[in-house]
């Protein structure tokens, strides 16, 4: 039998591999039959990281805390845990072990990344920038810090720090990650200057240090989107349940659409409903499970695994089942509304929609850096057109289902348009719905975090005017485009 020693390297190894079935089988043996051994914090380590790697946070939790019982002042160990709770939404008890793995070691640069996050997300901007500009002086060469930071504070990138970073792009060492969020900041200063065309010629360079940053994944990914699932939404073949569906009776709310529509401020006024509802984020179950399982030529789907599969994540995001009803925000699920339907026959659906060309430039201009077809104008375009296809088809399949929220409505008269969206939920409106940017446990994790902080603005027509001529040689193609 290995020792405990081995048996740490040889599970390090196969979780390096992301085999984390086998690590969590192997060290589980070990402690079965190592009863009068004193286990090293590595064993509950390596569980933990088993655990997260099968999404299994419920157990992660559980190997975490074991592992502070035998060594309480593991910032590692603390920091990983407060994760875990962030992501439960327990911004308490996340807080104070952030707090904690910060003040065992004050120059832990992930954990005070980490911390800044933290603040920026629940819009505590003044003590998120306070750790944003602590991991600057730790790591003053890691551009996406500038970046987070300057999302924040509008006047932190002047011409000094502009310099300073073209600099850093310069080093053909800098990370490709690294090189895209410098282009981005790059771009924004010329957009200040309203040097429009040396900002997209920025933009362009970002968007392509991005894609090429996960070249292939992202070539991966965009074939998906581009040729398999647009060709299979509507061809799916469904094997039923054999057991009885306990989501029947689940009224979940999905938002769907485009990146940069809106959405978020949708989820923003939906949670903030007296029932005070879940809300899931942009959690990607349905293509996760859908892309990675179901890729066969029959496009045959067994109901009762997905609904197995769903059961397990809500169980492992500490989801309460009694409550029936959750949002969920991943934007790509517009593909997957039979899929969803057969799981959750009474879900229901808020498509959000704007200016469709400001859409496109909102998406093009903005680091979006986990949506491999966000990258270029070309795949922006493709993947709308195939959108538009597939919303219609749902709209016109299931018109009681969807409800399409316009942004520049919400935006003239947000008091009317939530009542609607509202009572399309069938949730109870109040006054205090649309103060949604005074809660302090809204948690936004979206490039529209700062935005969201502030009351509904009117829609600006304006914003987007200096981009049109980026879309000319595209007009013939698509019919939907506007370029009035």
């Amino acid at each position: 039998m290995l020792n405990q020693l081995d048996i740490i390297k040889k599970t390090s190894i196969l979780i390096e591999k992301k085999n984390f079935f086998m690590a969590e089988k192997i060290l589980k043996d070990f402690i079965k039959y190592s009863k009068n051994i004193k286990l090293d914090i590595k064993v509950f380590y390596n569980l933990y990281l088993a655990s997260d790697g099968q999404k299994n946070f419920k157990n992660a939790k559980k190997y975490l805390e074991k592992c502070l019982k035998i060594n309480d002042k593991n910032y590692i160990v603390l920091n990983n845990l407060a994760n875990i709770y962030f992501k439960e939404k327990n911004f308490h008890k996340a807080e104070k072990l952030y707090l904690q793995s910060f003040e065992f070691k004050n120059d832990y640069l992930l954990v005070i990344v980490n911390l800044a996050i933290f603040y920026q997300n629940l819009g505590r901007l003044e003590e998120s920038k306070k750790f944003y500009l602590k991991a600057i002086e730790i790591s003053p060469e890691r551009i996406s810090i500038f970046f987070n930071l300057s999302r924040i504070d509008k006047n932190f990138i002047d011409e000094e720090k502009i310099k300073y970073l073209k600099n850093l792009i310069k080093n053909e060492k800098q990370e490709l990650s690294e090189m895209s969020y410098g282009y981005f900041l790059l771009a924004e200063n010329e957009r200040k200057k309203k040097n429009y065309k040396l900002e997209i010629k920025y933009l362009q360079k970002a968007n392509k240090y991005s894609f090429d940053s996960k070249k292939k994944t992202n070539n991966q990914t965009l074939n998906y989107w581009k040729n398999i699932i647009p060709k299979k939404y509507n061809k799916f073949n469904y094997i039923p349940h054999n057991e009885k569906n306990i989501f029947e009776n689940f009224k979940p709310i999905f938002i769907i659409g485009l990146p940069r529509s809106g959405s978020t401020v949708v989820e923003a006024l939906i949670s903030s409903a007296n029932k005070n509802i879940f809300t899931l984020g942009e959690a990607s179950i349905f293509n996760g499970i859908i892309a990675k399982d179901f890729s066969d030529e029959k496009n045959t789907i067994e109901l009762e695994f997905v609904h197995n599969k769903i059961s397990k994540i809500l169980e492992n995001m500490s989801f309460d089942f009694n409550s029936k009803i959750f949002i969920d925000k991943s934007l790509e699920n517009f593909f997957y509304v039979d899929v969803i339907l057969n799981i959750f026959p009474k879900a229901k659906f808020i498509n959000t929609v704007r200016n469709i060309d400001d859409n496109i430039f909102a998406i093009f201009k903005q680091s979006l850096s986990k949506i491999s077809w966000t990258h270029s104008i070309d795949d922006i375009l493709e993947y709308i057109d195939n959108y538009f296809i597939i919303i219609n088809y749902f709209i016109k399949k299931n018109p009681d289902k969807i409800f399409t929220m316009h942004l520049e409505e919400l935006t003239n008269n947000p008091e009317e348009i939530s009542k609607k969206l509202y009572s399309f939920c069938n949730l109870e409106w109040s006054n205090e719905v649309l103060n949604f940017h005074t809660r302090k446990d809204l948690l936004i994790s979206t490039a529209s975090n700062i935005q969201i902080r502030d009351n509904i603005k009117k829609y600006d027509n304006e914003k987007y005017k200096p981009y049109k001529n980026l879309l000319k040689s595209f007009y013939k193609n698509y019919d939907w485009l506007d370029l009035k």
